[in-house]
């Protein structure tokens, strides 16, 4: 009932995550089985105008775009970032974007706790 009160609460985020992949140009959508959406692109390159850098994939709330060169790892990676939005809904990426402002992307609490 918590995981799926939370769930409801990062819509906002989700609705995001399904317009960053509508500017990517969606080729297809996957529901899966522990409650998100996996929505694949060609590239992502709406991260590489906001990040400065080539990413293959990004998490807003209970959706996950992932470029057509994503593979299990980052797969696995992004996953861990729904469980993150799940802990902290709503204050999630702000937190997230503080963090990468004060330490940078690799010394993100919330990246090495996905790369791990």
């Amino acid at each position: 009932m918590i995981t799926i009160m939370k769930s409801v609460v990062n819509i906002p985020w989700t609705i995001l995550g399904f317009l960053a992949g509508l500017i990517c140009l969606i080729y297809k959508i996957k529901l899966d089985k522990r409650g998100f959406v996996l929505i694949f692109v060609k590239r992502l390159w709406i991260t590489e105008i906001f990040l400065k850098r080539q990413t293959y994939g990004l998490t807003l709330g209970n959706a996950i775009v992932l470029s057509q060169y994503a593979d299990e790892k980052i797969l696995v990676h992004e996953i861990k970032h729904i469980e993150q939005f799940r802990k902290m809904p709503l204050i999630f990426p702000v937190l997230y974007l503080y963090e990468n402002y004060k330490c940078g992307y690799e010394n993100n609490r919330f990246e090495i706790e996905a790369r791990n």
